[in-house]
């Protein structure tokens, strides 16, 4: 189950970074899209981080647990961002379209 979870997060990331550059070659003004594709990244990162923490939990212990965890915390790492700007201009978006606008 926390292996489907991960590759359901790494297909939904690289769907939504696909559909970017395919807006971004039209020729479209992308900005508030790379805002969502980071927001989702820096949340789906944590999911990851966590289904994977609790998978190796399940099956490893002692020094092989300790090892895989630091693998896994060196693999999920993430640059920091503030998604609350991001958000917010998300929201503006939305509020400003007063409908779904992507």
């Amino acid at each position: 189950m926390n292996a489907a979870d991960v590759l359901a997060e790494i297909y939904l990331c690289e769907t939504a970074l696909l559909r970017l550059i395919k807006l971004k070659e039209a020729g479209q003004d992308v900005s508030i899209h790379e805002d969502m594709l980071r927001v989702y990244l820096h949340d789906a990162v944590l999911r990851v981080s966590e289904a994977g923490r609790n998978a190796i939990e399940s099956f490893a212990e002692g020094d092989e647990m300790r090892m895989l965890l630091m693998g896994l915390k060196r693999y999920t790492k993430a640059e920091t961002f503030n998604c609350k700007n991001a958000r917010r201009r998300i929201a503006d978006k939305l509020i400003s379209e007063n409908k779904y606008c992507f």
